[in-house]
């Protein structure tokens, strides 16, 4: 049941407060973009913070690089995750980080990042033209017949941008603005809405799907990744605390100590999961997750579990190791669909108050994980513990941590 604040008697307005979106779905999309946009959106590459913004608006420098991350992602089928650094005074949003971690972006200089002005449609593709190389994309350099110097306004394009836009034009990611004299002009410093740059990214992973070498065993990073151990899914799974420990941790007598010695332990997994459209129906996806290297297969095992299961319960979003606080740093907790799965203090009330996330309503949000669901209890039966039962300071309905901290 649903804590006291959230009864089912005020969930509905709760929700209409909330103003929360049908799933997934961007805002007054024009209708010639509305098959290109479904088609980003099926694959993978919306980021959930652009939910029930308007299609037609310009989109923003941070907006865009939560897009350019997971073009990242789908062109390498490799997990990102942004590290506790703030390389910018004036943004510390994850996908501006991440992006900035792994080459993408670079920023204004003197620490600024500028992350709510609108992106200009060079500095789009010198985005997109950095992922081909970070994520060592062989693309030759031409490619169509478009050709930049077919337009009007080349001469302003900035130096720093000329090859970028040049690859864009000639895969025909990025086309010329037409006008009404049948004229067309690249407008380098002009701007893209959301739609367009969600048909952009589209456009760039459909060109470069598969194409990424990401140079041998060690994924480019100089660090070889350790081995998913060989998992019988009939052996007994480790039941006390000393057995999980010592799966996890071997003979160790401690936890990982450093960001360097948890890193070495952790490899990533590809996972089945079901995605929600914006029209309701639900399509096969693929997430990845990194984890802890000995918890690798059993997780793998969890995912398959909740997506044969008769929920063909929706993934938006889920996250593993990251080097913080808690069990993320050592690869063995797993959050899922943070928004819908707040974090919460208890009041002496009983009722909550969110710390993370908007709120938790099982049978109201399809994203939101009820208990004794096909989640919960792929989770339970494979020895992790759930946040939305485990303490009685707070609750947490995203978490699910195999020590149960």
């Amino acid at each position: 049941m649903p804590h006291p604040l959230f009864r089912r008697a005020g969930a509905l307005a709760l929700l209409a407060a909330l103003a929360i979106p049908q799933a997934g779905a961007l805002s007054n999309v024009s209708s010639w973009a509305q098959s290109e946009v479904d088609a980003a959106q099926a694959a993978g590459l919306m980021p959930s913070s652009l939910e029930a913004s308007s299609a037609q608006g310009a989109i923003t420098r941070r907006e865009f690089c939560s897009i350019a991350v997971n073009v990242y992602k789908a062109v390498t089928g490799k997990a990102v995750f942004a590290s506790g650094k703030k390389p910018f005074r004036d943004c510390d949003d994850p996908s501006v980080v991440a992006a900035y971690e792994l080459g993408l972006i670079s920023g204004r200089g003197n620490g600024i990042f500028d992350p709510d002005s609108c992106i200009e449609r060079q500095d789009l593709c010198v985005m997109l033209n950095n992922v081909i190389s970070v994520a060592n994309i062989d693309a030759p350099a031409r490619a169509g017949d478009a050709c930049l110097e077919d337009y009007p306004d080349v001469a302003s394009i900035n130096s720093y941008a000329i090859e970028a836009m040049v690859r864009m034009v000639d895969y025909a990611v990025v086309g010329g603005i037409a006008h009404n004299d049948g004229s067309a002009t690249l407008s380098p410093d002009g701007t893209a809405t959301r739609e367009q740059a969600l048909i952009m990214a589209n456009r760039f992973c459909t060109t470069f799907a598969g194409a990424s070498d990401p140079e041998g065993p060690d994924g480019g990073d100089g660090q070889t990744d350790p081995d998913v151990p060989p998992y019988d899914p009939t052996a007994p799974l480790p039941q006390t605390d000393e057995e999980k420990w010592a799966l996890v941790y071997g003979s160790s007598d401690q936890k990982y100590q450093t960001a360097e010695e948890a890193e070495a332990n952790m490899v990533e997994v590809a996972v089945p999961v079901w995605r929600l459209q914006s029209d309701g129906t639900k399509t096969s996806g693929t997430a990845y997750i990194e984890v802890n290297c000995n918890l690798a297969a059993i997780v793998e095992d969890i995912f398959e579990e909740i997506y044969n299961g008769d929920e063909q319960f929706p993934i938006k979003n889920v996250g593993g190791y990251s080097w913080r606080t808690g069990e993320h740093s050592q690869g063995t907790a797993i959050d899922i669909n943070w928004e819908e799965n707040m974090e919460a203090t208890i009041n002496a009330d009983g009722s909550l108050t969110p710390t993370t996330g908007l709120y938790w309503l099982p049978g109201e949000d399809p994203y939101s994980i009820p208990e004794g669901g096909d989640v919960y209890n792929a989770f339970i039966s494979h020895g992790f513990l759930w946040g939305g039962n485990a303490w009685r300071s707070k609750r947490d309905y995203m978490h699910f941590s195999y020590f149960g901290t």
